[in-house]
């Protein structure tokens, strides 16, 4: 994020609506220092304070982010961008770690080589997916952006190189597959990232489904229709599943990450594991079925 310009952007609604620092950092319960810093650029505000903020300013939090005025026609694909942005500087932040660690390694490896090489090995990421804490900076950011349907976002870390990564989008109708269709990136001549972010985000609004996919090397947003044909969409019972703890990645297979179902009236719990085999409950009205495979 570009925090310059984020301040700029503060102090630019702030003395149009004829405020003082002090003045907004009192409705926030702060210090006039902490704006200070903010319209400085220093630092960005807490999480749990965008949205008093926002609402202070006459801002939404998408134009918060982006520092400037949004048309509303723009909104929805500035809160992509946003929210590719904070998967991006989660992974900068990943890479500065590593890079500490790595420093660490050099000097453990200076005082012992075989200690070094141990703890290198013992401690080398391996090939896995996982859903993102939900009480991190970035999932809470990202759930504001995203409404009130939430956001899911997943990391990977991969070690093996692959050359495509597939989302199969399965839809299912009182527990019969009736469709399934695939959103592929491809790394044919290109270095396979190492680590990347897969982001899912139900938009009951437009009823659709927006995933994004955001690696060193590829960026992909696309929207699913969900609910086509049906009535009464908006009083619409529905849950959601996903991928839990870390789960290893197995190349060349098909394995699940997230589930979507809708009912007009009472639903059925579904699982991940359940799907994986291919098994949807017939009581469930409709199934959206979210699936990943990394392909060597």
């Amino acid at each position: 994020m570009d925090t310059v310009k984020i301040g700029r952007y503060i102090a630019q609604k702030r003395r149009g609506l004829g405020l003082t620092q002090r003045q907004v950092a009192e409705k926030l319960g702060m210090s006039d220092k902490s704006v200070s810093k903010w319209e400085r650029g220093v630092c960005l505000p807490d999480v749990s304070v965008y949205t008093e903020l926002c609402e202070i300013l006459g801002i939404n939090l998408n134009e918060f982010f982006a520092g400037e005025d949004i048309r509303v026609e723009a909104i929805v694909k500035q809160s992509e961008d946003n929210i590719i942005q904070i998967a991006t500087d989660s992974k900068h932040r990943q890479n500065k770690l590593k890079c500490v660690i790595a420093l660490l390694l050099v000097i453990v490896l200076a005082a012992g080589a075989v200690i070094g090489v141990r703890l290198y090995l013992l401690n080398r990421p391996q090939n896995y997916i996982c859903a993102v804490d939900r009480e991190s900076v970035e999932m809470k950011t990202a759930q504001l952006l995203s409404g009130v349907d939430g956001a899911y976002m997943y990391k990977y870390v991969t070690t093996d190189s692959f050359n495509l990564l597939t989302i199969y989008i399965s839809k299912y109708e009182s527990g019969k597959l009736i469709d399934k269709d695939r959103v592929e990136v491809v790394y044919d001549g290109l270095d396979s990232p190492e680590n990347g972010m897969i982001v899912i985000v139900p938009d009951f609004d437009s009823n659709t489904i927006r995933l994004i996919i955001s690696d060193d090397c590829a960026k992909l947003k696309t929207e699913i229709p969900i609910l086509d044909g049906v009535t009464d969409r908006g009083h619409s019972a529905r849950s959601i599943v996903q991928l839990e703890g870390k789960k290893a990645i197995k190349y060349d297979e098909e394995q699940g990450l997230f589930a979507l179902t809708c009912g007009k009236n009472a639903l059925r719990s579904e699982s991940i594991e359940e799907l994986e085999a291919g098994n949807a409950k017939a009581e469930n009205d409709y199934t959206y079925y979210l699936s990943f495979k990394f392909g060597k």
